[in-house]
């Protein structure tokens, strides 16, 4: 399901030592519960509410027929965005600045 293309294709990682940063970071979440997921700022994510160029990708790969996104947090602002089905993350994208659906601070 990775997607290679697109705004947060993993095309885009541009140096070994951050892809094997991220799936040392990603290797840390296999043996962890949704739950505790959940309580460290992961979860799902309605489509209609991520950025246009997301909803314009999920078309273009053939993945606009989900309801939902899974937002995975690794750190800080960095997201692993997947299609959560049943104990399995598919995963589509990389998303190094929280762009696939910004959150507008409050009071700004």
């Amino acid at each position: 399901m990775v997607d290679h293309g697109g705004r947060w294709g993993w095309d885009k990682l541009e140096l070994k030592e951050k892809w094997d940063l991220i799936c040392n970071e990603l290797a840390a979440c296999e043996s962890t519960s949704w739950q505790k997921l959940n309580e460290h700022g992961s979860h799902t994510i309605p489509v209609n509410r991520l950025h246009k160029d997301a909803r314009d990708r999920l078309i273009e790969i053939r993945q606009d027929d989900i309801d939902e996104l899974f937002s995975l947090r690794l750190s800080g602002k960095k997201r692993v965005w997947g299609i959560r089905e049943r104990s399995f993350l598919k995963i589509l994208w990389y998303d190094p600045e929280h762009e696939v659906c910004p959150v507008r601070k409050r009071n700004t």
